[in-house]
């Protein structure tokens, strides 16, 4: 009977003490990212008699808790807390499993400017597909990728597109005579370096606008846009319209201050794409661009309306460029040129928000990240663009999850596969960045549960005490 109470005790012992250790783990923890607390489940253990005074107790499971953690902002960019269910996915740098996930979201960036863990594991997400995505929608790809920031993006792109959005003054004097006679702009030739002729009208245009373009490899250059005002024309067969002459050319500044034109069409002879007729309704509206045939002391011959595209090839690039010979390279430039905001509205000359679609090789400088998890990465030559989506994981059972340390887990067959989506996408929560989910433990109620136990821990040992005091009785006897 003595050692049947014993074991008993024993038992409680034992569990008392396991229920000790996930209780001391809890509160030594209770400072840690992205924790979640744990408790000891008891069960008795089968007597197998239905008069037995039972068997003692044992440690049915230790479960966690996975309930919301207390989310404190840290205005750190990296820091990133997930308010409702889900998990980081991270790529396994051991290789031992394909993905880890964690609620931890104090992130990094590494040497090689992957977004990962302290530890080291990549951040798993869901990578910009430039192919399909514009920038008012940009859509993601659907296969998981480590996010590199320091590469995304970082590519210059040449000037492709732009978009004019200027008032002309519809007072301003006509500048260019059609009758064939020359007014105060005659057609000269100016030299462009090492090759062909850039066609540039000489004489000051009635409206003068410089834009900063880019070529393929970064390169900064001017683009120089000349509006003459033209005649107002009234043939008796189309409608009365109100003619402008825009002319282009490029050019750069180098290093001893000197502005050079580097710019040239690419056809050699008396090819005049560069240069074009903007035509005006009696309203100021923006009728349509004509490409001109020839200009100069000849009548201004305009061809059918047309979508301007400029064409020009940059002669020794300002980035230094070379072909394995050493010698320099021509860059082709073609632009998209849209002038359907211009007006020509009476008053003053007014520049409202003329774009181009090129820039410059840029460096990561900051991080904008969404509650839908997109990261938006602010890079130095200006631009702020999406560049991944972060991905988020659920499991049917995440207490069966393989714990592996660090707040870190893995899929196990009792788990359930993994589920992935994004933020905010089904049941999945939101991602706060600039914050941090700290441990969900109760310290306070630890604390009582601590001393529950702890009494527990005492009462088994006054049993075996008690039961050893009886058996001394028996043996005095």
């Amino acid at each position: 009977m003595s050692s049947a109470y014993d074991l008993n005790a024993l038992s409680g012992i034992n569990a008392a003490s396991t229920g000790l250790g996930v209780i001391s783990n809890n509160l030594a923890n209770s400072q840690s990212v992205g924790f979640k607390s744990s408790r000891t489940e008891f069960a008795d253990m089968f007597s197998g008699a239905q008069n037995s005074a039972g068997n003692g107790t044992r440690v049915a499971s230790i479960t966690q808790d996975f309930g919301q953690g207390t989310i404190n902002n840290t205005g750190r960019e990296l820091d990133m807390a997930i308010d409702g269910e889900g998990f980081f996915v991270l790529e396994d740098q051991t290789q031992q499993y394909d993905n880890v996930y964690t609620r931890n979201g104090s992130f990094k960036l590494d040497k090689d400017g992957f977004l990962t863990t302290q530890e080291g594991n990549k951040v798993q997400g869901f990578l910009l597909d430039e192919t399909r995505s514009t920038e008012a929608n940009p859509v993601f790809s659907t296969a998981l990728s480590s996010i590199d920031l320091d590469e995304l993006n970082k590519i210059p792109k040449a000037t492709s597109e732009m978009n004019y959005d200027i008032n002309l003054d519809g007072e301003a004097a006509n500048n260019v005579d059609q009758s064939g006679v020359s007014v105060t702009a005659d057609l000269t030739q100016l030299t462009a370096p090492g090759d062909d002729n850039a066609n540039a009208y000489d004489g000051a245009p009635d409206y003068f606008y410089p834009m900063t373009i880019f070529d393929s490899l970064g390169g900064e250059h001017t683009l120089n846009a000349n509006f003459y005002k033209n005649e107002v024309v009234n043939d008796g067969v189309n409608p009365k319209y109100t003619s402008w002459v825009v002319q282009y050319t490029i050019t750069d500044t180098d290093a001893q201050g000197n502005v050079t034109y580097t710019g040239h069409t690419p056809t050699a002879g008396g090819d005049q794409g560069q240069i074009y007729e903007l035509r005006f309704d009696t309203n100021g509206g923006f009728i349509g661009a004509f490409e001109q045939a020839d200009i100069g002391n000849a009548a201004l011959t305009a061809a059918d309306s047309t979508d301007p595209l400029l064409e020009f090839v940059i002669d020794n690039p300002l980035t230094g460029a070379s072909d394995p010979l050493g010698g320099p390279i021509d860059i082709p430039l073609g632009i998209a040129v849209d002038f359907e905001s211009m007006t020509q509205f009476a008053g003053s000359y007014n520049q409202r928000g003329t774009t181009q679609n090129g820039y410059a090789v840029g460096d990561l400088v900051g991080l904008n990240t969404g509650l839908d998890g997109v990261i938006e990465a602010r890079y130095s030559n200006g631009r702020s663009v999406p560049v991944a989506q972060l991905a988020l994981a659920n499991f049917a059972d995440k207490n069966a999850m393989e714990k592996l340390g660090g707040q870190t887990y893995a899929e196990s067959f009792a788990s359930g596969a993994v589920q992935l989506a994004t933020p905010q996408g089904n049941g999945m929560g939101t991602v706060n960045a600039g914050s941090l989910e700290y441990s969900n433990v109760d310290v306070a109620g630890e604390l009582v549960n601590m001393i529950q136990t702890q009494r527990t821990y005492q009462a088994s040992a006054q049993v075996i005490s008690t039961s050893q005091q009886l058996t001394q009785t028996i043996l005095n006897l």
